[in-house]
Formats: structure tokens, sequence, C-alpha cells
């Protein structure tokens, strides 16, 4: 209190002051230094409100002072803009937020929201302004005399929140009007949309409410109808999220849908905080909307923040088109089972020759450049070929099978969690996984160890060099490599091309790219009318497939140029290439290889293939539980039932239960 007295002498000494120096001084007096035990704010706050109980006047000087800033400045613009995204696109609220980290927006002293904005600055950390309990802060507001008895003050905050009540309304209504709502709502353009009617009931009610409030005799407006048309809007936001499941999402469609939703939301609480009401309840009510507000200025430059809250519809379509994808890789029947061995099997086929290529195209020492192209368009191309042929890359299940995980768990969500039939996923899962990783890893590894044999019995000469096989062994050995951490980083990729697949999926649906191609005169011409159809079909059903594993090839081609440039030691190890590059190295050597080497290097594509997995499953997994909200409390109870399931039935995570199997079958 020592350094708090004298602030509040000075102030009472010049309570008509309209600097905010004097404010500032009392913040950085109550706000706790550092390794101060929590609360200290609290204490201190509290011998405040003791001294100027003791002394009047200091109480009556620190009101007019108050008094007079918060006048002195426009407040509609703190109410109607804090804590809502602006008008400009998430790029530009990106770019403007990174501006604002290194060179904060100038000071302009005739706005109340820049005056909030410096004393969270010199707060510097405004949580333990948010942890003072609320009955202290009225216990300091009655004591200064702004509690229940309405002030000059109070009836100055409640005009400016009418007035931000309308500027809100019209941009309410323009928002209404965006291309991206009326393209899944034409009726909003109508007159008879709420988002346009409800601009003539706040017009209505700002007239009515503000000679309320210049005639204490003149009654409140009845609000009734403006909260009948608010939620019609509401109504009308969540049919648009709803239609874009079905017709796509795009960045700029979630961000105008959630700042809709939070103009909608500030537009009600400013009806209720607006009304003359001095009970302690409404105090309540505003001491929680100044509590929100300050937690607004806080991470009003987040960029995190703003990614999190405007990207959930289209997150939630990309995991949507990705756990639709996974129910394909998902075999619940013997001929299902056999179905997707078969595919895997192909696709391992496929890998041998790729790691040909891939050995090479190494081999040929090209330019970093020209060789990143190389990899890559092997990988990228090879991938393409494995999906053109209906084949399985084991490694890309996880990601659209962790999609499909979390479409059940929200199924479920809003009452008792259906743990019999989740139980019965997760084991379907886990079987048709390692069916596609046998069908990968053996056949590559048999077609690679084929290969070798035939190259070395009949080729003049060896396939590699003694150096070169050495190096393929000792770069798939979990203990003296870095296989791990490179298979870990296979597994980042492997999630995002899961991403890059639900993404293009819902650019299809929302662009409409298959009817604009159906549209183009000249390929018409060319293709006919019938094969054009069928290839418009045929990219709206796989464009995602396409690109998601071209550029899956790319990441992988490219990591290690990239690890080269940046003198880091990245690059990628993926199973099914470390089993071909097994066999290529064992052949390469004659054969003869020792058997702690031949130990080894085995039980370093299990820890490949299973890092691989672990990695881009629980990516997908969190990635799709947070697009849907979906809060998963009974993770122990269905583990231990997958486990007891494993126990009493371990060749369920093998072959399908023969009566389920049959059942399905016919």
């Amino acid at each position: 209190m020592r350094a708090l007295v004298p602030i509040l002498e000075d102030i009472a000494a010049a309570p008509g002051s309209r600097s905010t120096d004097a404010l500032m001084e009392i913040i950085a007096s109550l706000r706790p230094r550092e390794l101060e035990a929590p609360g200290a704010a609290t204490q201190r706050l509290r011998a405040m409100i003791s001294v100027l109980q003791t002394r009047p006047h200091l109480a009556d000087g620190l009101r007019d002072y108050l008094s007079g800033v918060f006048a002195a400045r426009m407040q509609r613009s703190l109410f109607a803009d804090l804590g809502i995204l602006t008008n400009d696109s998430i790029f530009g609220a990106v770019i403007k937020r990174m501006v604002a980290k290194v060179l904060p927006p100038a000071y302009d002293d005739t706005y109340l929201q820049d005056l909030f904005a410096t004393l969270v600055r010199e707060a510097k950390d405004q949580n333990w302004i948010a942890e003072i309990p609320e009955h202290v802060v009225a216990e300091l507001l009655e004591v200064i005399g702004f509690g229940n008895a309405r002030s000059a003050n109070d009836r100055k905050m409640e005009a400016e929140m009418i007035e931000a009540l309308r500027i809100l309304s019209f941009r309410l209504a323009a928002l209404g009007l965006e291309p991206d709502f009326l393209r899944y709502d034409s009726d909003a353009a109508s007159r008879e949309s709420p988002f346009v009617a409800q601009t003539d009931e706040v017009q209505a009610i700002s007239a009515a409410a503000l000679a309320a409030l210049a005639d204490g005799s003149q009654p409140w407006p009845d609000c009734s109808h403006l909260e009948v048309l608010l939620s019609q809007c509401e109504r009308h936001i969540n049919r648009i999220r709803k239609l874009a499941r079905q017709g796509g999402a795009s960045v700029a469609l979630t961000y105008d849908a959630q700042r809709a939703g939070q103009t909608i939301a500030r537009m009600r609480q400013l009806v209720v905080l607006a009304a003359p009401d001095s009970s302690e309840a409404q105090q309540e009510r505003k001491l929680a909307f100044f509590r929100e507000l300050l937690h607004h200025e806080g991470e009003k430059n987040s960029i995190r923040a703003l990614l999190v809250r405007v990207t959930d519809l289209l997150a939630l379509q990309v995991t949507e088109h990705a756990s639709r994808t996974g129910e394909h890789y998902v075999a619940s029947t013997t001929k299902e089972m056999r179905a997707l061995f078969g595919a895997a099997a192909g696709a391992g086929v496929i890998v041998a020759f790729m790691a040909i290529i891939k050995i090479y195209t190494a081999k040929a020492h090209l330019p970093p450049l020209w060789e990143a192209l190389g990899f890559s368009l092997n990988y990228g191309l090879g991938f393409i070929v494995v999906h053109l042929l209906h084949f399985t890359i084991a490694t890309k299940q996880p990601a659209m099978t962790a999609a499909l995980l979390a479409a059940a768990l929200d199924e479920g969500r809003d009452g008792k969690p259906q743990l019999d039939r989740l139980e019965n996923l997760v084991v379907d899962v886990l079987r048709s996984q390692f069916a596609a990783i046998v069908g990968n890893v053996l056949i590559a590894f048999a077609v690679s160890i084929s290969i070798g044999w035939l190259w070395l019995r009949f080729a003049p000469m060896p396939m590699v060099d003694a150096a070169k096989a050495t190096h393929l062994l000792e770069d798939i050995r979990p203990l003296t490599s870095l296989a791990i951490p490179h298979a870990a980083i296979a597994g980042v990729c492997l999630f995002l091309s899961g991403l890059i697949t639900g993404y293009y999926d819902n650019k299809c649906v929302y662009a409409r790219i298959p009817q604009r191609i159906r549209q183009l005169p000249r390929l018409r011409k060319l293709l006919g009318e019938a094969r054009l159809s069928r290839v418009s079909n045929y990219i709206e059903n796989n464009l995602g497939a396409l690109m998601g594993n071209f550029l899956f090839g790319c990441m992988l081609g490219c990591m290690g140029t990239i690890g080269f440039i940046l003198g880091l030691p990245l690059d990628i190890r993926h199973v099914t290439f470390g089993a071909a590059n097994f066999a290529y190295g064992i052949a390469a050597k004659g054969f003869d290889v020792p058997l702690y080497l031949l130990i080894s290097c085995t039980l370093g594509v299990a820890a490949i293939g299973l890092t691989n997995l672990l990695v881009s499953f629980s990516l997908a997994l969190y990635t799709a539980m947070k697009s849907r909200r979906v809060r998963f409390s009974h993770g122990r109870q269905l583990l231990g039932r997958v486990l007891k399931r494993m126990l009493r039935r371990p060749q369920d995570l093998f072959l399908p239960p023969r009566r389920q199997s049959a059942a399905e079958e016919t």
C-alpha cells in the first residue's frame, strides 16, 4: 500500500484529470511480482478497499476520476469489436496478427478499446486479474460508488451498448448476404430473411431504448421478437454448416460462419446488459462480460487461437471425407480379408520395383534438386499406379481408419457410447491393418529377394556394390541408425497425406469440379458425352486419393534433400520400402549375411512399421476427434474390453469370427 496511497491521494487532488497515467500506476502496483504466492494481487486489492473505506475522500476522488476517464472515450467499439472476428479474410487476419506482434497498433486516446488494450499490456499477464474473486471486485465497485445505484457512467455505458448493438446488427445482415451463405441458402437474399429483418427490429429497439435512458419514465422496449429473429439466423447458420458437409466447405465459409455466430452471441449479451437494471445479478453479468473481454484482449493477437476457432468446419469436412474412405480399409468378413490381403500384396509387388528405381536414382548422384525430383516422381507416380490398380498401401490406412473411429465415437457422444460396436470396430481395424501390412511387407520382401536372386544369377554385374548393400542394411537397424526418428517423420507425412486426400475431396465437391469439367465444350467434343461423364465421375470419386498419393510421394522424395539443404538429419523410413531394401541388401551380399544382422534388420523393419502406424494414427485420431469436438471419457473401459477380447479370442486379430463373417457374407 505504500505505493498505492500516494497514487490515490494524487487522484483525489485532481479528480477531473483525463490522463490514464494514474490508472496505469494502480495496475502496476496491484500486479503480482515474480515468485510471489498466488493471491498476492487479491491481497493488495483488499488492502486498497480498506484504505478507501477509511478515507471516503479517496473513494470519491477515484470514482470521479474513473467516471471521467470512461466517459471521455468512445466505448461502442470495445463492445462491438473485441472478441469478434474482423472483416478480413482468414489470411488477412493471420497477417495482421503477425504484424501486431512485432509492431503494435497506434494508440488512439478517443477509444476505450485502446485504453483497455493498454491496461492489459501493462498488466503483462492478465490472468492475475481474472483470478481476483468476483465478490472482491464487487466490493471495490461498491466502495467507490459503482455498486447498486445507477450512475451517469452506467447510463453512458448502456447507451454505448445500444449503439454497439446497432453496429453488430448491420454487420450480421451483411454476413447473411455473403455469396458463400447465399450459395446454400438463396432465400437469405429476400426481404423475409431474418438477417435483414433483424436490422429493422434493432432500429426500433434502439430508438425506444435510448429514449428510455434519456427519460426514466418511458418503458424499456420488449426484445422478445429480436430473440426470435436471432434464433432464426442461428438456425440458418447451422443449416448452412450441415449442408456444407455434403456440398463442401471453404475457409471463407467457416470464417464467415464463425463470425456470424460470434456476432449473434454478442448481440444477445448486449440486449441483456444494456437494460437499466441495478440488481446484483445484473452487476454479476457485467463483471462476467468484462472478464470475457479481458480474455479476448489477451488472445487478440494469437494466431493459434484464430486458426483453432475458424477451421472447425473445414477440418470436420476434411476428416468426414477421410472417414468415408476409411470404410474401405476395414474388413469384417473372410471375403473382405482376402480382398484386402490381395490388394496389399499387389502393392507389395509394385513397391519392390519402386525400391529398385529409388536405388538406381540415388546411384546416379544427380544434383540435389534433380535427385529430389526423381525420388518424388518415383514415389508419387508409383503410389498413383497402386491406386489405379485398386491396391493398398498399409501405412495409409491409419489416417483413414482413425477418422472412421472418431466418427463412431461421435455418434454416441450425447448418450452412453456403444462400446460393443466400438469394440468390434477396433478389433476389425486392428485385424485389417495386420492383414494389409503383412501383405505389403511379405510380398515386397519376397518379390525383392526373388529379383535380387535372379539378378545375382543371370546379370553380368551386381545390382549394387558391397558398400551400398551394407548401407541398405545398416539404415534399417533400429539401434545403430536413425531409423525410428525417420520412421516417425514418415508417419507425419502419412498423416498429412490423409488430410490432403480429405481436403481435395472436399474441394472437388465445393468447387463443383466434375460439373465444370462436363461444361467444357472442347473436351466434350474430343471425348464425347459418355466418356466425358465417366471422366468427370472418376475425378469426383478419386481426385482426393490421386492428389494425396502423389503429394505423399513428393513429401517422401523431398525430405532427404530438405535435410541436406538445412544441414539436418531429415529422411524417411517406410516399412514396405524397408522390407524391399532389406531383401536387396541380402541379395547383393550373395545371401551371406550374419545372423545378428538378419535379426537386427528384421526387428528394424518391425519397429519402422510400428512407428509409421502409431504416429500417423495418433495424429489422425487427435485431429478427427478435435474437429468433431469429441471428448471420449470411456477410453480405459474400451481398451480393457479390447484387451480382454484379445486374450479370450486372439484369433479375432487374424481372422473374422465365423458367425459374423457368415452372417455378413449371406
